[in-house]
Order: structure tokens, then sequence, then C-alpha cells
């Protein structure tokens, strides 16, 4: 049975706001700083915010683990935790095995330092001479893909060539944990690609990972546990498919602002929510409804537009996944449009989609394939696994509907 290589038991991180008092309280040594908080314990606690509280969880070894949840729920000030980085106001954390961490791709590097030297410093804060980080040197700039910058000072590189370096180095250090927060979202598409490779290649070597991001789609294929953390407490530990299921459903819910219906109020949320939209103008999708059903898998989309100058135009209704590929879509035949403003109505029975989290995408096009108007909306649409037969979705996020017939006695 493995055996549990990171523990982490009632761990709290208070932090102080503002300088001052704070900065006092901060010199403090201890144990003189428990013992003035004891004394004071309404100026101690003054101006202070608890980016973690009562946190526990166990990693098994050979076991890969992603913490999910909103900007600032305490996810990198737990992983700084787990790395040593930062001790915790209470609780413990014990680590059994040798650990890695990379919190942030210039962490452990000097700007002045060329790219050689940051190597070599960064192997001797993991205990690695210069020596034993030369043997590997040639290995970590292949990785990188630098080899010709090696000597340039690391304030000329790009912050993409930064996290290069920073993670050809932790291929090269030989650790049994590894803690990644988000690095992998620094970088070129197929630089990330050849991470994610060695990543899986970590796993199958029986290391053990604990994993930061906001790529739901990374963290479904990268894990198979997730701890879901909420102001610095565990909302959910456990399988991935059903916690990030959740997740995405409160996100949802926490972003979205049921009294945003009118026309002005729903543009600003669209401004302040980055929300992707592009096209050619003439007709605007001022509103869409989403509503979906269990029972029989449905999904009815209400799209509510306005035509300013076309008569004539064609309504789809498509999807994303989690990474952000387009997957297919529903198109209507050309619409006659009575006056400037109406709705129609997709429903879509099954969804054509396995189990998982994607983004519907609304679009209004002109008969000639012109984009007027097309809007990723920012609501996940999540549909769970009950009755899926386990393993087939190795063969993609389609779910094609078929007839099948036999077996039929052969002789």
């Amino acid at each position: 049975m493995p055996s549990e290589v990171i523990s982490v038991s009632g761990v709290s991180k208070t932090f102080r706001a503002g300088v001052g008092r704070a900065r006092i309280r901060e010199m403090l040594p201890w144990p003189m700083d428990r013992a003035v908080a004891r004394l004071f314990p309404r100026w101690w606690a003054a101006r202070t915010f608890q980016a973690l509280r009562d946190v526990s969880f166990g990693v098994e070894e050979g076991s890969a683990v992603s913490i999910v949840g909103h900007n600032g729920a305490g996810k990198t000030t737990l992983l700084k935790v787990v790395a040593g980085v930062m001790a915790p106001t209470e609780g413990w954390v014990r680590v059994e095995r040798r650990l890695a961490a990379l919190i942030d791709v210039l962490v452990g590097f000097h700007p002045d330092l060329t790219g050689r030297e940051n190597v070599a410093m960064l192997g001797a804060i993991h205990g690695f001479s210069r020596k034993e980080m030369g043997r590997r040197m040639d290995r970590i700039l292949d990785f990188a893909e630098i080899d010709e910058l090696a000597d340039t000072p690391l304030s000329r590189y790009s912050a993409g060539m930064g996290a290069r370096l920073a993670f050809g180095t932790l291929t090269a250090l030989d650790v049994e944990i590894l803690l990644v927060d988000e690095v992998l979202a620094v970088g070129d598409a197929r630089f990330q690609r050849k991470c994610i490779g060695w990543l899986d290649e970590f796993r199958n070597r029986g290391g053990t990972l604990l994993f930061v991001s906001h790529n739901l789609g990374l963290v479904r294929n990268m894990t198979d546990r997730t701890i879901w953390i909420d102001h610095g407490a565990v909302v959910e530990d456990g399988p991935t498919r059903q916690v990030v299921a959740r997740y995405a459903q409160a996100m949802e819910q926490r972003d979205g602002d049921p009294q945003a219906r009118g026309r002005g109020a729903i543009r600003k949320q669209m401004r302040q929510r980055g929300m992707h939209r592009w096209g050619a103008g003439g007709i605007r999708v001022e509103a869409v409804h989403v509503n979906e059903s269990a029972e029989d898998r449905s999904l009815d989309v209400s799209i509510v537009y306005e035509a300013a100058e076309v008569e004539e135009a064609v309504f789809c209704v498509g999807f994303l996944d989690e990474s952000g590929n387009d997957l297919g879509a529903a198109a209507s035949d050309p619409v006659k449009l009575d006056g400037e403003r109406g709705s129609v109505r997709c429903t879509i029975v099954p969804v054509p989609l396995r189990p998982g989290v994607y983004f519907p995408v609304v679009a209004v096009l002109a008969p000639d394939g012109l984009v007027r108007d097309r809007w990723r909306l920012d609501r996940a649409v999540v549909l769970d696994g009950a009755g899926e037969v386990e393993g087939v979705e190795e063969f993609g996020p389609m779910a094609i509907q078929a007839v099948w017939t036999g077996p039929e006695e052969r002789t």
C-alpha cells in the first residue's frame, strides 16, 4: 500500500496588512512573539487576514493531486508552506521524500547572473554541487532550448525563456516530489506540451505531483484527485472529475450577476469580465439564457438579439473544451428577422459530449458566412458521468449516438 509522503495537519497562515505596527510584530523573535500575542491579543490580531484556515490533507507516494480555487484562495500560499518557503502560523507539515518546487519561474534566479550561473545556483539550493550541475548542464540547456543564450544575463531573457530555463533545471534535479504552480501558463504552446510530456513521464516513474492550475482541462488530464480551496479553507477533496465539475458550477454562480439584465448592465459586465467577443456588426446578441436538464441530457439555449441593419441571419450554438478548442456547433437555416429585436431558441437533445466542463459559444452569421457577432460565454456547462461506461473518455470529447444490433450467431 502506498505510503503518505506529504502530510498537512491543521495548517493556518496569518499575514499582517500594512506597515508600522505590523512590521514591529513581524520583527519579534520566537518565543517572544507568542508571549506578546497572549498578553495583547487584540493588538496582535489587528489588521491581519488568514490566507489558510485549518487545512489538512495527505498525498500518497506516486499520486498526482491538483489544487484549484479562485484567485486569492490560498493555493500558492499552501504550496509555499508545503515547500518550506514559509512557516505555518498554526499546524504542521511533514515531507518524507526529496522535494523540488516551481512556484515562480524566477524564484532562485538572479537577473544579473547568466543562465548557466543561475542553473548552478538553483542546483546548489537543492543540495547539488557545481560539478554535479555541470554534468547535467547540457541536458538542462537542451530541454530549455536556449543553448545560445546560456552565457547571457537573465535580465535579458523574456518571461517565456526564464520559464524554459527554470523548468529545464527542474527536470535534472532527480526529485521524488514535485510542486508546480501555474508555471505552464508561461511559454509557447509547443514548450507547454513538452513540459506536460515530461510531467507524464515523471508520474510514470513513480514521482509524486502536487499541482496548481486554473486550466481545468490540464487538471482533469494530469491528476486523479483534486483539492478545492476557497478563502483559505478546504471545500472539497476527492476524485478530480467530481470536484472539478462542482468547482466549475460554483465559479459560474460566483461570477454571474443575476441582476445584469439591461443592455447597459450586460455590456458593463462584459467589459469587466473580459468575455471573448468579436464580429462585423449589424446584429448583436443582447442576452443568452442556458438551461440544462439532467433527465434527458438536453440543453436549451435562448438567444435575444437586436438587429439594426440585417434582415436575414444564421444562428449557431457551439462548444469549447476547457483548453479552448472548438468542438463543433449546431447551425440554423437562414432566418428571416421580424423587427429590430427578437429571440430564437436552440434545443440540443441529447448534448453530444462526454462528461466534462464545456463553454458555450453563440454566433450570428450572415447567409454568406460573414460572422456578425460571436460570443464565448463565461458560463460553464458541466456534464456528469451518470451511466457512462468507464474508459470511453479516452476516445475524445464527442459522444456519438448510434444504434447497435447483434450479436448474431454465425455458422
